[in-house]
């Protein structure tokens, strides 16, 4: 720890970065505004688990290790300046020196220990725990050997012990911030981290305003702020980045394309993420009880269709619930669900299907392309016999939290790390959401999932392959649709490449102004 007492240090050194905030450079530095459809309502990660919070929130908080996107996703330094593995439930990190947090303490191996802690993670009453315990639920223990060293220990061997600490849900907090908010719930308005961007102001349901952090550890923002305003419609986004109103917008699709490529003050950035697009079924609908009816529900969709007609081939259909960053763990000779209308009437009259009505929950272009999807897939399933109803919803809590009578409601299955353990079982395992939540419930599944933590290969590429057998065709508790593509408009004066998740990365890693 610093000879100096945390709380002195804190005040000293954020007086000193708040007199150079004013430095020539930064106001040099323009203003940028990102038009988006939504906002994250609570900005934590361990609060939120969302793609609009992913967007906006690691250019606030950083993690340990950093995955870079540009190079296959190699693991680089973050906050931490190295790492190694005392053995595979164990992983000691050795932290960069000198790293300032936005209220001016020393980020050092106290505020990991906390970040990682009861306060906000580890244990069922954690406030954190609910939301963070699918990517985070082994941990054991956080040892603190020196303020730059930490040793973090987990419950049983992990695969992903480096992974897990440079995506997301590992993202660093500073403790002095976090006891001086008081609460969780004051918290959740303005965390504090040590990122390139620090909170400046947030106005739920309008904006959220980062201004650069002039003390941060590394090259420093290329923006003097950025400013993420919530545009629901895409005609008004794209009037918006025409006229310079905006220099960045969100949730583009193929045909609006053209009206930003013809102009030579704005261009057409992204691609595919490292995410699939898929519908989710509630178990506990009476229609949706008998696997025939979901399986039928699946054969229904013409997934192919629905790729070159909204995303003009610019996304893909996957081969099962898995993507071919897993390396050896994806099942290249797994066979996907085909486009089969017949197959699906046929499971129908075997379920003794007659009609009735099955609820589809969905929000206004949350996801590209949503409302298109939606109609498209509810025709679908009407030319097979199926009677799907379309609820729009105005928030995900309309989703979320009133099953009553929900049957089928979208989500994106991220891979937040390039291993099956980051998506499949993440998310439909016993610490995921649809488990959690019991619209989903499988022990044979579980204990697929189990073996797919196992150090041994064969072990786990068999694991995966029994696992994709139960999600695809024995119990699927929802269906995949295609890669899940994110477009974006730029402001010509702009050069920034988008990363292969989510995260909308506006330090100088990604971003550049031109001239």
């Amino acid at each position: 720890m610093n000879p100096i007492p945390r709380r002195l240090s804190t005040l000293l050194i954020g007086a000193m970065i708040g007199a150079a905030s004013g430095t020539t450079m930064a106001d040099s530095r323009p203003d940028i505004s990102v038009a988006v459809a939504k906002n994250p309502s609570r900005l934590d990660p361990m609060a939120e688990n969302s793609n609009v919070n992913i967007r906006i929130m690691k250019n606030v908080l950083e993690t340990l290790i950093y995955t870079d996107s540009q190079a296959d996703g190699a693991l680089r330094a973050g906050l931490a300046e190295s790492w190694q593995r005392l053995d595979d439930k164990t992983l000691e990190i050795r932290l960069r020196p000198n790293v300032q947090c936005h209220n001016g303490e020393t980020f050092d191996a106290e505020d990991v220990a906390f970040s990682l802690g009861p306060k906000r993670f580890l244990g069922e009453q954690a406030p954190g725990w609910a939301v963070a315990r699918q990517y985070l639920g082994g941990l054991d223990h956080i040892e603190v050997i020196d303020s730059q060293t930490v040793r973090i220990h987990f419950k049983q061997q992990d695969p992903l012990l480096e992974l897990r600490f440079a995506n997301w849900m590992s993202e660093m907090v500073c403790k002095d911030a976090f006891e001086a908010a008081g609460s969780w719930e004051n918290w959740l308005k303005q965390p504090v981290g040590t990122g390139p961007y620090r909170l400046a102001e947030v106005k739920h349901g309008e904006y959220i305003r980062l201004e650069a952090f002039d003390g941060y550890w590394g090259e420093q923002a290329p923006a003097k702020s950025v400013t993420f305003r919530e545009v629901p419609e895409t005609a008004a986004r794209i009037a918006g980045l025409k006229t310079g109103e905006y220099q960045i917008v969100t949730e583009l699709t193929p045909d609006q394309f053209g009206l930003l490529r013809d102009d030579p003050d704005t261009e057409v950035v992204g691609r595919a993420i490292r995410s699939i697009r898929v519908v989710v079924f509630d178990e506990n609908h009476p229609q949706l009880k008998n696997p025939k009816i979901r399986q039928a529900l699946s054969y229904a969709i013409d997934r192919q269709l629905i790729v070159d007609a909204l995303y003009d081939g610019r996304a893909l259909v996957p081969n099962g619930l898995q993507m071919k960053v897993f390396g050896d763990l994806y099942i290249g000779d797994h066979q996907g669900t085909r486009y089969d209308p017949d197959k699906a009437r046929q499971l129908l009259k075997e379920a003794g299907y007659n009609g009735e009505e099955i609820s589809y929950r969905y929000l206004q272009d949350y996801y590209t392309s949503e409302v298109n999807t939606a109609q498209i897939l509810a025709d679908m399933w009407r030319q097979v016999g199926l009677n799907v109803k379309l609820e729009l919803k105005e928030n995900w809590g309309q989703i979320e939290d009133a099953p009553e009578g929900r049957g089928i409601f979208n989500w994106s299955n991220n891979a937040e790390y390039p291993d099956p353990l980051g998506q499949i079982y993440r998310l439909y395992g016993p610490d995921g959401w649809f488990q959690r939540n019991h619209t989903f419930q499988s022990d044979a599944f579980n204990q697929w999932g189990e073996q797919l933590k196992s150090s041994d290969k064969a072990m786990r590429i068999e694991a995966m392959r029994e696992m994709l057998e139960i999600y695809e065709r024995q119990d699927p508790p929802g269906t995949y649709l295609h890669t899940l593509p994110m477009f974006y408009g730029v402001r010509g004066d702009l050069q920034w490449t988008p990363t292969d998740t989510p995260f909308m990365d506006l330090s100088a890693r990604m971003l550049r102004i031109k001239g």
